[in-house]
């Protein structure tokens, strides 16, 4: 499952639709991907215990996100401008809003402008400069004042932000835990839906970890970006050796999570659990991370340097192809996340369906045009050549979303959420009806130069 931030809403019900004909033995999901392919190990872990109700239990509180949505990322009171004017501009809120990004300084705009103003009735009192008699140069003055008061005054309140106060938490506007305001943070909403999927309203509160979905033969894979070592870790297993700091994480995690990590209570530095006891929350954590939106997640070396763990999206967006040398004859299906053209109207496709009836390319008008392109261009390029295979074309389904659609639009109106949702459970239903096991077994043989029947 592909990331997406917002776009993320449309798995809420691909999968209670799937899982009416499949059993799902190895999932893979990176950022909001994460979440999805999480809620959806739970079930299947739920299910092969004899509970068959886990699947309505995922879509029920999957119904209930687009209430939830617009309390998920809840900024440092220091932030919150700064948290509205990403909203405002972010790419996937369809056309930006400078205008209304800008209005989210106004208070070091407006105290900007009102010290510019008090510098230049200084400049004239010192002088005995009279404002009527010098007219025609005052208005001038005042207005040019104003505007570079205010122009000072925004930079110094951005500089601050991101240049003193960002890099104390790890980068993030919000912490992705805890609520001033009563409303459900999304670190802790993701832990009470996994534990209830997984274990029924009366389950048990341990968290959920790698090595109880194992145990039920089901392979769970969460894609995070190692920052400091710049390369992909693929959870539950990581490359490097860590600790924590109980101090660090409880800015992060709920309680009844930090209880069974550290059961002492210790501050000092903790070994990080073994894959099989590494909690699923804690690899969800780090994938979602957003740059700028959730704070890393960091971790400690042996020698005590810092590590932070960020968004799976940094790395590899779609991991489609995670699972084939483990099994390559059971091929995995993968659903893309893609941006539809005004033009266009075609809402759902494979890769081979899209190639077929002819390539568009994306529109790049604009200098925010331009650079989101080549973030795109250098984060996915080499998975999108890949996608192309022949032995993948018809095993990669998309949903086609419009640009105002997902994306960062973290406020988004219920009505908005239910259809992204809606286009989801019509995404599984085109999977559900668009795959032939067989025929792609064959495609795939072909592809590779090996003839039917021949394994690998």
């Amino acid at each position: 499952m592909k990331g997406g931030v917002a776009s993320g809403l449309v798995y809420a019900r691909t999968f209670t639709v799937l899982s009416g004909k499949y059993r799902f033995r190895s999932i893979a999901g990176s950022s909001a991907g994460a979440i999805a392919a999480a809620f959806v190990a739970a079930a299947e872990y739920a299910r092969q215990g004899g509970d068959p109700t886990a699947f309505t239990r995922l879509r029920e509180h999957c119904e209930a996100l687009p209430a939830l949505l617009p309390g998920f990322f809840q900024a440092e009171p220091r932030f919150r401008p700064l948290m509205k004017a990403l909203i405002h501009i972010a790419p996937g809120t369809g056309r930006a809003r400078f205008g209304s990004a800008l209005i989210s300084f106004w208070r070091p705009l407006l105290t900007g402008a009102l010290v510019g103003l008090a510098i230049l009735i200084a400049v004239y009192a010192a002088f005995d400069i009279h404002f009527l008699a010098a007219s025609s140069t005052a208005i001038p003055g005042l207005i040019l004042s104003v505007i570079v008061g205010a122009v000072v005054g925004l930079a110094w309140s951005l500089r601050r932000s991101l240049l003193v106060d960002l890099p104390m938490t790890n980068f993030g506007l919000c912490a992705g835990l805890g609520s001033a305001t009563g409303r459900k943070d999304i670190t802790n909403w993701t832990h009470a839906v996994l534990q209830e999927i997984a274990f029924g309203a009366a389950g048990r509160v341990e968290p959920l970890t790698f090595g109880d979905l194992a145990n039920r033969g089901i392979n769970l894979r969460i894609i995070a970006a190692n920052l400091n070592f710049s390369r992909m870790e693929v959870l539950p297993d990581l490359s490097v050796a860590a600790r924590f700091l109980p101090a660090e994480w409880a800015r992060l995690f709920p309680d009844d999570l930090m209880a069974p990590l550290n059961p002492a209570s210790f501050n000092g530095p903790v070994d990080l659990p073994t894959p099989g006891q590494l909690p699923v929350l804690v690899a969800v954590r780090m994938s979602i991370a957003c740059p700028g939106l959730l704070e890393a997640v960091p971790a400690r070396l042996a020698s005590g340097e810092q590590v932070l763990f960020a968004d799976g999206g940094l790395v590899q967006n779609f991991p489609f192809e995670i699972f084939d040398e483990q099994v390559p004859e059971r091929p995995t299906l993968a659903f893309d996340l893609a941006t539809l053209r005004d033009d266009e109207i075609d809402r759902l496709s494979t890769v081979a369906e899209a190639l077929d009836r002819g390539a568009r390319p994306a529109r790049i008008l604009t200098l925010r045009d331009f650079l989101w392109s080549l973030i795109v261009a250098l984060r996915e390029g080499a998975t999108r050549t890949a996608m192309m295979k022949a032995s993948n074309r018809d095993r990669i389904f998309q949903a086609w979303l419009r640009s105002d659609e997902g994306g960062m639009d973290l406020d988004m109106s219920a009505s908005r959420a239910q259809g992204l949702m809606a286009h989801g459970e019509a995404l599984g239903n085109y999977a559900l009806t668009g795959f032939d096991f067989a025929a792609h077994r064959a495609r795939r043989r072909e592809a590779e130069g090996r003839p039917d029947g021949v394994s690998r």
